[in-house]
């Protein structure tokens, strides 16, 4: 480390810098062993402050080694583009496209951490992520009902017996009541009474369910409010609002009337006026509201909080997650006990930790395992989150050396409160591969309960440096395997507030945990105390600002002073004076998301080495001229925001892999010349091709990272068949769905030049959607048309293809989705079973044809004919024989298509679900349906 020290204790400026190349040199080769120090350090910090000490300033090190590193990198960089020719000629293009990825992001580590820790097992993980999801609950069913039972929501025979079972017993295995702490609650009985027998009429009753962190309270909540009884009960008043650390009443109050209303209230800042609003809201409608993980400070706010909750529907009701009984004590009413939710009972939690420790292995076959394995189980609490986490750990190696590593650890033996499960995070911790950890710490500079989109965390531990290239493989699909290992070792969730998408959540134990290994690193400040609690702020490298205290805000200059910071983030509607980032000469990542700024100062084009930049939903309105010299950005996110336009200096950010723009904005920058300079850009949607230079298709030729969904506009700009190979389209290997837009109308002229056009643009290999528009040939058959070149392609659209008389389809194995529409003079459809143009062919393979071995499209599902007035052959190609899969066929059509169909033309279709016809000859007296059939619309003339 005497390289480090030298370099950066003599405060060397970067023109000098470059004087001393080999000592940047051995600084560089310096640092993948300080870096390996750094993830031995971490298993000695638990147990020895000296050790977590040293750490913290070996990290401080070795960190400001990297930004002397990338500071050097970053203004070779601006160097070079500010010399090059204002032209931007194709040659200057190239000699300034130096690659900053050998500074910027982590060496390659593999020798030290092998890929095969990092990625193994990934059937076992997505078998137990899928067995351990929020669609299974081990040993709660009882609590659950219980809850239910209090909501006033009928149960089930099955649950109300278990209800009667349980106040017989007078105890469930889990679950205790509080009433031995709580006055009120003496002399009450054993059954709690029914909402509408509630003593407190006339107000919000108030269930708290309360225990040790990780035991199970959220994860029982949110079974509670998505049981299907419930759902009816309530309907759509149903609201989930996550407290967290902070008991903000303004937010909170905030979030149940936009939950209610599906509106943002941005002009609403006053408590009393929410509150209005809120009591305005509830009205006599019953509800059900969830607040999640209400902490100790809360206690001085809840009356005020709760006023507006008085007077209410009586069979409403507000549950309580908390780890405090004193907070249960609190909110509670004098009408609903709270439950006390206890470790799961020892035999439940031993299969539930049997299942995530051993996967889909046999326990019975691992003897030795198994007494180890309840040891270790003895020793966490029952908490089902611990045992995820552990059982994970111990489930990437099964053999007795690791199992008995983990046994006999030393921090089980470090003090710690009594049923804590933090040793047993930790662990999971410690026992991550080296880049992870940094991945994963760097999370805690976000508020608890804060939804990560895949995508969008990905992209900052890309801009932040912490992915680590391996091969061929992108950086961005390397940071998801990231996320994936991070998900099956527990240390993120699925947020149950979205499902059905990429979004993410930290327990708040996690959080916790992720809090106490970068405690220097990472700065979370939401009132006075973050600020006072830190000792090491000048090391602090990442922060988020989440200020309720108008006092804190105004002390904001304060940031500037934090010259190390990497990353600056403020929270949703901050009003923030952001003159003075100029002075945060080391930032990467900077979050203005949501805040009410207008307009960036001209100063942020001096935040040289800033690498992502987040005004989504921002009042920002226009991006000043220095912007556009920030040549190291890699992502701009201004999707909602307020921006209006997109200079033609975006084509200087030769290193940007995402921009996100407004809805107005994006087909604004199809329209920039010399787009072809942005080859890392992945999402581009939309290419409008021009006649002049700078404009024409060829500027796609290097996009090679283009994603998911393209359309290229205009086509019929391009001259000639050499000009479209140019733009390389078979290339673009992670395009998944391209439209092809020679033209907005129908042509009613052969254009026999398009013909060759259409063969130059040879999509991807693994295209899944495709769609041509305008086309002007007449024949579309383009060398590759066939099955070998787009295995993989699942939905195909060709309309307004005005003079095209026949098509030839082969018969795609994956196919599922087939419209023709406005095809006016289009004869005749065959379908092919081999890949050679011409005839008819009969496939052999069962995946494209029927069963007796004619060519067909086995897997599609729906077909629609629109506008397709010549079409001759309809009763041909719409048989069963031919579309054997068939679930929807959309027919509409103004002539009689040629001919008249038979009465019994669908009664094949054994699929056939929609049947929806807009022809008087298709529709005959006496057509005979099939029995699937569930939906039919037969309109005509």
């Amino acid at each position: 480390m005497d390289a480090v020290e030298t370099i950066i204790s003599t405060g060397i400026n970067i023109y000098e810098a470059t004087q001393l190349s080999d000592e940047l040199s051995r600084l560089q080769a310096t640092l993948p062993k300080a870096r390996f120090l750094i993830n031995r350090g971490e298993w000695g910090r638990f147990k020895n402050k000296d050790m977590a000490i040293l750490l913290s300033q070996l990290k401080v090190t070795t960190y400001d080694a990297e930004d002397l590193l990338r500071e050097f990198d970053d203004q070779a960089l601006r160097q070079k583009m500010e010399d090059a020719d204002r032209s931007w000629a194709e040659g200057a293009i190239n000699s300034v496209g130096l690659s900053i990825e050998a500074v910027q992001h982590m060496p390659e580590t593999s020798s030290v951490i092998g890929v095969s820790q990092v990625f193994g097992r990934d059937k076992e993980r997505d078998l137990v992520i899928e067995k351990l999801g929020v669609r299974s609950m081990i040993g709660r069913n009882s609590q659950r009902d219980q809850v239910i039972e209090l909501l006033g929501v009928p149960l089930t025979r099955g649950a109300a017996a278990r209800a009667k079972e349980k106040r017989a017993a007078a105890t469930v295995t889990g679950t205790k009541s509080a009433s031995c702490r709580t006055k009120k609650l003496k002399g009450e009985s054993s059954r709690a009474p029914r909402l509408d027998e509630a003593k407190c009429i006339g107000n919000v009753s108030v269930l708290p369910i309360f225990g040790i962190g990780g035991v199970g309270k959220s994860t029982l909540a949110q079974f509670i409010y998505n049981d299907p009884r419930v759902q009816a009960h309530f309907g759509k008043r149903r609201v989930w609002v996550c407290v967290s650390d902070l008991f903000d009443k303004r937010r909170i109050t905030k979030e149940i009337i936009e939950s209610f209303t599906k509106e943002e209230y941005k002009s609403l800042f006053n408590l009393d006026a929410l509150q209005v609003e809120l009591m305005e809201q509830l009205g006599r409608r019953k509800f059900l509201l969830v607040l999640d993980d209400i902490w100790p400070n809360a206690n001085d706010e809840w009356e005020s909080f709760y006023a507006p909750f008085k007077n209410r529907p009586k069979d409403s009701m507000i549950l309580v997650t908390t780890r405090s009984p004193n907070v249960a004590d609190l909110v509670a009413t004098n009408n609903c006990k709270p439950i006390q939710l206890e470790g799961l009972d020892r035999d439940i939690f031993w299969e539930f930790f049997s299942k995530c420790a051993f996967g889909e292995e046999r326990p019975e076959s691992y003897p030795q395992l198994q007494d180890i394995g309840h040891n270790i189980a003895s020793r966490l609490c029952g908490s089902p989150l611990a045992a995820k986490t552990i059982g994970r750990l111990l489930n990437m190696e099964l053999t007795v050396q690791h199992w008995e590593t983990v046994r006999n650890s030393e921090l089980w033996e470090l003090p710690h409160r009594e049923n804590e499960i933090l040793p047993a995070l930790q662990l999971s911790y410690l026992y991550l591969p080296q880049e992870l950890k940094r991945c994963f710490a760097f999370c805690c500079m976000f508020p608890k309960d804060y939804s990560f989109e895949r995508d969008e965390i990905v992209d900052i531990w890309v801009a932040e440096g912490f992915v680590v290239s391996s091969g061929s493989t992108r950086l961005e699909d390397m940071g998801i395997r990231y996320l994936d290992d991070l998900r099956s070792r527990f240390l993120f969730q699925t947020d149950p507030k979205y499902p059905n998408r990429t979004r993410y959540v930290m327990h708040d134990l996690i959080h916790d945990m992720a809090q106490s290994v970068s405690v220097d690193e990472c700065l979370l400040m939401q009132d006075l105390r973050s600020r006072n609690e830190r000792r090491m702020l000048y090391a602090v490298r990442h922060m988020s600002v989440e200020v309720a205290d108008e006092s804190l805000k105004s002390g904001m200059r304060g940031i500037q002073d934090l010259n190390k910071l990497h990353s600056l983030r403020f929270g949703i509607n901050f009003n923030v004076e952001i003159t003075w980032f100029n002075q945060l000469s080391n930032i990467l990542y900077l979050s203005l998301k949501g805040c009410t700024v207008v307009k960036l100062p001209e100063s942020i084009g001096e935040l040289n080495s800033l690498r992502y930049l987040d005004i989504s939903y921002s009042g920002v309105q226009e991006l000043p001229e220095k912007f556009w010299c920030l040549y190291s950005l890699q992502v701009v996110d201004a999707n909602g925001s307020s921006l209006k336009a997109i200079s033609p200096d975006v084509i200087k950010l030769i290193n940007l892999r995402r921009l996100a723009l407004p809805t107005g904005c994006s087909p604004k920058l199809s329209e920039i010349s010399r787009l072809g300079n942005l080859s890392r850009l992945w999402n581009l949607q939309y290419f409008t091709v021009g006649t002049g230079d700078g404009r024409k298709i060829g500027e796609l030729r290097g996009m090679n990272q283009l994603s998911v969904a393209l359309l290229i506009s205009s086509i019929c700009n391009v001259k000639n068949e050499e000009e479209a190979a140019e733009a390389s389209l078979v290339e673009k290997w992670y395009l998944q769905n391209l439209v092809l837009q020679w033209r907005k109308k129908v042509t009613s002229l052969v254009k026999s030049s398009e013909n060759g056009v259409l063969e130059a643009l040879h999509p991807p290999p693994r295209i899944e959607h495709l769609t041509v528009q305008g086309f002007g040939g007449d024949s579309f058959s383009p060398s590759w048309f066939r099955l070998e070149s787009l295995l993989t392609l699942r939905s195909l659209v060709l309309f307004h293809c005005g003079v095209l008389k026949i098509l030839s389809i082969p018969s795609f194995p994956s196919l599922e989705l087939l419209t023709l529409s406005g095809n006016i003079r289009l004869k005749t459809v065959t379908i092919l079973g081999g890949s050679t143009g011409g005839e008819t062919m009969q496939h052999a393979s069962s995946s494209s044809s029927s069963s007796n071995g004619t060519a067909c499209l086995s897997g599609l599902t729906y077909i629609g004919l629109y506008s397709c007035e010549d079409l001759q052959n309809l009763d041909r190609c719409l048989s069963p024989e031919y579309l054997p899969s068939i679930k929807s066929i959309e027919i509409d059509s103004s002539s009689d298509l040629g001919l008249s169909m038979p009465v019994d033309s669908f009664v094949g279709f054994k699929y056939l679900q929609d049947l929806k016809i807009h022809c008087k000859l298709l529709c005959p007296q006496g057509m005979v349906l099939p029995p699937s059939l569930r939906r039919l619309y037969c309109v005509w003339p």
